[in-house]
Formats: C-alpha cells, structure tokens, sequence
C-alpha cells in the first residue's frame, strides 16, 4: 500500500478501480500530464506478482507500443522485455510438417517498434513507476461499492482493505477492472458484437522456438522446404515473431516472454469449433494434437503452468465516457478480438480518451460534447475492428486468401487508424473531426466487401498450404510506405490529406482483390460468389483497364498494371486465371469504370528501396 493513509471520506481528483495494464498506464499517464492531479488506484492483488503470470495479452502492435512509449517507457521496455518481430501467420492447418506450410511474415526487422511484454514484470514495474509518479495505489484492496452521482456531486466509493472498509469521495470514478466490469455491469452498458469465439491458454518453462520444429536438412522429408526454411535470412529470429498456427476456424499462438517462459494459447471460432473442445487443459492438448499435431509433439517436452479460459471473449460497450465524469477502460469497456494483437491498442484510445474528458473538465470546456464524440469514436474503432474477425474462420484454413487478408488489413490500420491516432486527430471537434471520420467510413465499407470477399473466396474454393514464404510486408511495397509513415508527424491537414491518398489506393486495391479472385475461382464459382454477395450492387468500381490486362500475357500484361495492381501482385503472388476473360468482364460489367488504377503515390520508401534494388516497381 502507498505510504498515503487511506482516511474515510477521503476526496481524490480520479479513482480508478483495477490496477492492471489499462489502470497503471492511466495512472502513469495522468500524472504525466496533470502532475498537480490526485490520482489514487485501488488493486486487489498485491505484490510481489509472479513472473509469467496468468494474464493473457503480452503482444502489442504499433499504436499501443507508440503509446507505452509516450509514457516514457521507451528504455525500460527495450531493457525488460523483448523486440518483436511482427506478427507470423502459417494458415491452412497442421498436418504437414511446418517447412512444407505456408509462411507469411515479415523478412526485415520491423521498422516501427513493438514488443512481447511478460505482463507479470511489467504489471509489478508499473506499480513502481505509477508510485513514483505521485499517484497513490492502493494494493490488496477491492471496491466493494460505488454511487454513481451525477452533476458536480463527487462519486462515493466503498473501498475494503485489511483494515476494512473506507468511504472515497471521487470526482472521477474509472472502471479499469478488466472482465469484472464494475461500471458495465451496473449501468448495462454490455453490447454483443455478434462475434462468436473463444480462447484458452498457458505458458510453458522455457523458449519455445518454432525452428525447432523443423529438422535439419539432411533430416526432413523435404530436403528442399527444411533448407528454404534453415536457410532464411531473418529465421534466427522467428522465435520473436508472435507466431500464430492456423486453420479453419481456429488459431494457436506462441508468443515469447522475457521472464524465459513462452505463452501458448488457442483461439476457435463457434461456428466451426466449439467452446468445450478447448474447456480444459486436456481437451486443448487434445485440440492442438488433432490440428496442429506437430506443435503438440514439440510442446509434449514443457508442462503447463496457469491454464486459464475465455468463453465468447468479444464484447461492446453502450458508452465508456460520461458528462457526470465516469469512464471505463481496458476490457471494463469493450473487447474485440487477440488475433492482430490489438488489446493495448484500444487500452491505447479509452486512455487518452479518458485523459482528453478529463483535461475538458480541468479546463472548463465542453464536456459534454467531448463524451459524446469519443464514445462514437470508440464505438466505431472497436466495431470496425470486430469486422475483421467475425467471419475470419474458413479464411485461416486458406493460405492465399489469408495472405490477401492480411495485405488489406495492414493497409487499413497502418493507413487510417494508426494515423487517427499517432497525429492526434481525436483532438478535433465537430466538423473539423468529421472531415476524418468521412475517410474512416470509407476504409469500413470497403473492409466489409473485402471481408466477405475473401470468406467466400475460402469457401468456394479450399486449398491446401505450400511450401512457400510470402513477405508480409514485403520490401518495397505500399505496405511500407505506409508502415514508415507512422513515424512521421503531420499536421491535421497533411494527415486528412494522406488519409484521402491511402483510401483513393484501398478502392484500387480492393478492386483490384475482387478481380484476383474472381478470376481464380472459375467461370461457375465466380459466378456463385457474385450471386452470393450481391457484387453488382456494391458501391465500388473496378478500372476497365485493369480488367483488360487480364486478356493479354507476360510483359504486355503487366505494362497494363497500374502501379498498386503491380505491388498488390509482388506481395501477394501472380493472378491464376481461372475463369475465362469473358466471363470475368460480364461478372464485372456493372462496377467497369474507364481508366487502370492509376491514383495519386505517395511511395519515398518504395522509391528509395526499388531504387536502390536497381528494381522497377
């Protein structure tokens, strides 16, 4: 417990409720920015934590490491935890060894960092660092009640110690209590998202390294696969990847922790796999031996330690910002899916959502108004975040089409949602704010066409993986480009005016997308897949010359591509031209706009490696 004496009727600036990763960081971030604020956290584990402990969520991505970073974390999490290498994906299931699998992967070390953080040490740090900071914490202590007040009145809290209970007066009250949900609950403010899937997991003693698994050269079934894979350039550090083995309906992770311990989970979609096959630590053993029966071997060596659940882990939130100064943060708000690592992402947007409403309040300003925005904002982060995976399922057990999935979501995060919040565009109001969200809306309705695109596409027309690696991204590509660009800083301007480019290029290379997989599928499959998706009723166009490209062969062929066309096939492999050309332009008749695809670039990474490859893009 802080030094601080926790008296009844005590009176703080901000309670939160939960000391985890969303309540510390707030806390730290508070402090940070209003260093004359009274922040108190009330926690009800106390330490010493133990490393490796059993909370899930230690992989971060770019905007929530870009965040912890803003705390001024940059060091310590450079000195205590470990440097990710991206995110790996091997789709289309576990039965063939895993050189002989698709491989999808970055080849470089990222150029934005991220991290793999051992959520026990760095929970245990950040008690330290929040103390430090000025803030009172309150450890081993729970909040066993609370009034909700509204106007000017300060929120009571009931908070149970040792010592027992002690009245709090609070003019802010922050529900950071993970899963317990101790404002969601009580307001129901719990909204479902129609998103079905559920996780279990462990960690193991030890480094699971995913090279392991594949035998030496002179050892494998396939000499040639074992040497692409041994050989690498950046194979020595796949262990570092958040490695995720997938198939239909499902994927398991693998995902390394600098206390030496290794983080093992699996997730499944209900409506291939239910809840039950993964309920216990047997049924997932059971689970991995059937799907992925040569991880299971190699984890056959490591016993499990803190083996844990989450049944139908997805959840919305009615509103997480109030005028009468209360807010939630962390999974006590809403909870989307694990698959792209994004959990500190949005503990990211409710925390400086939550700092912005409260800096209103310090300041006088309008409240209200700002309450109201975030919880658009944050309803509409989380449910296009949400779009991506509900219907992912039969896509993990398709290698390309998974492949063309993860192109497109790169592009969207890092293009428009990592940018809304790198540049501070939550900052804007009213009309300034929606000029933004207008590009947000058109990266979401293009993501709900591709989503289903790709689904079908994994349904018409299975296939099995092979031995072959795609770099995701791939150098130098638009992916990139748009990967650099986070680090660097626009005004609001230049950032509305890079979002417009990046969304002019998504409608390219969604177009683009419809058209690879239509001519994949065959004349009656594509055929099938555009009565089954209503394509000629959807609001997109598709560039008559990029579809006349598909009528000519080698060089000529690809002098037609427009540039994104060409990048979209350097990184996500030639067009297999299924269905014959006449077939094609009368699927795409409706949607045949004049031109190829040619937008506004703006490529200086691509420029300078291409140019430095000696390469034409």
């Amino acid at each position: 417990m802080n030094t601080r004496s926790l008296a009844d009727d005590s009176h703080i600036d901000v309670l939160i409720a939960g000391g985890g990763l969303a309540g510390l960081t707030l806390a730290l971030q508070l402090r940070r920015d209003h260093p004359d604020l009274g922040v108190m956290v009330v926690e009800k584990s106390a330490r010493p934590l133990p490393p490796g402990c059993h909370k899930v969520g230690e992989s971060s991505v770019e905007l929530g490491s870009n965040y912890l970073e803003s705390l001024g974390l940059r060091e310590y999490l450079v000195e205590r935890h470990i440097f990710k290498h991206g995110l790996r994906f091997f789709p289309g299931g576990g039965e063939l060894p895993l050189e002989q699998r698709t491989e999808l992967g970055p080849t470089h070390e990222p150029i934005v960092p991220s991290y793999q953080l051992d959520r026990g040490v760095f929970e245990s740090d950040l008690r330290g660092f929040v103390e430090d900071a000025g803030a009172t914490l309150i450890e081993g202590a729970t909040v066993r009640d609370v009034v909700v007040e509204a106007g000017e009145t300060p929120h009571a809290v009931t908070v149970r110690t040792g010592e027992g209970d002690r009245r709090i007066r609070a003019r802010w009250l922050v529900d950071a209590t993970g899963r317990a949900a101790l404002l969601r609950k009580r307001l129901k403010l719990t909204r479902g998202t129609r998103h079905g899937a559920h996780a279990a997991w462990y960690r193991v003693e030890g480094k699971v390294d995913i090279n392991d698994m594949v035998p030496p050269t002179d050892q494998a079934d396939d000499p040639a696969a074992a040497a692409r894979w041994h050989d690498a350039e950046f194979g020595s550090e796949r262990w570092r990847s958040t490695n995720h083995l997938m198939g239909d309906g499902y994927w398991v992770w693998l995902i390394p922790l600098s206390s030496g311990m290794t983080s093992i989970g699996v997730v499944v979609h209900d409506e291939l796999h239910a809840f039950d096959d993964i309920r216990t630590l047997d049924r997932m053993t059971a689970f991995i031996e059937k799907h992925e029966p040569v991880l299971a071997r190699h984890l056959a060596q490591y016993p499990a330690r803190d083996f844990l659940t989450l049944k139908g882990y997805s959840h919305g939130v009615g509103r997480a910002w109030s005028a009468d100064r209360w807010a939630m943060v962390g999974e006590a708000g809403a909870f989307a899916d694990p698959l792209y690592s994004p959990g500190t992402d949005f503990i990211a947007f409710a925390n400086i959502f939550t700092g912005e409403c409260i800096r209103a309040d310090l300041e006088g300003g309008d409240l209200d108004e700002r309450a109201r925005a975030f919880n658009v904002q944050y309803r509409a982060l989380i449910n296009s975040a949400i779009d991506l995976y509900r219907d992912a399922g039969p896509i993990y057990g398709h290698p390309r089409a998974m492949l063309s999935k993860l192109y497109w979501d790169n592009l969207t995060y890092w293009s428009f949602v990592c940018q809304y919040y790198m540049q501070r565009i939550y900052r804007q109001v009213g009309a300034d704010h929606d000029r933004f969200a207008e590009q947000g809306l058109r990266f979401s309705r293009l993501t709900d066409k591709m989503q289903a695109l790709l689904r079908a596409w994994a349904e018409l027309s299975p296939e099995a993986p092979e031995a072959r690696f795609y770099g995701m991204p791939r150098f130098p590509s638009v992916l990139v480009d748009a990967h650099v660009a986070l680090q660097e800083k626009m005004t609001p301007d230049e950032t509305l005016a890079y979002m417009r480019t990046r969304a002019d290029q998504a409608e390219v290379v969604a177009a683009d997308l419809l058209v690879r997989v239509l001519s994949d599928l065959g004349a009656e499959k594509a055929q099938a897949l555009v009565d089954r998706l209503g394509v000629h009723r959807w609001e997109m166009t598709v560039p008559r010359g990029r579809l006349e490209a598909e009528a000519s062969a080698g060089l000529t062929r690809r002098r037609k591509l427009s540039r994104l066309a060409r990048d979209v096939e350097r990184t996500c492999g030639r067009v297999v031209q299924n269905t014959p050309y006449a077939v094609l332009e009368a699927l795409l008749e409706p949607l045949l706009v004049d031109g190829n695809g040619d937008v506004a670039e703006i490529a200086p990474a691509y420029d300078y490696v291409a140019a430095a490859a000696g390469s034409s893009p």
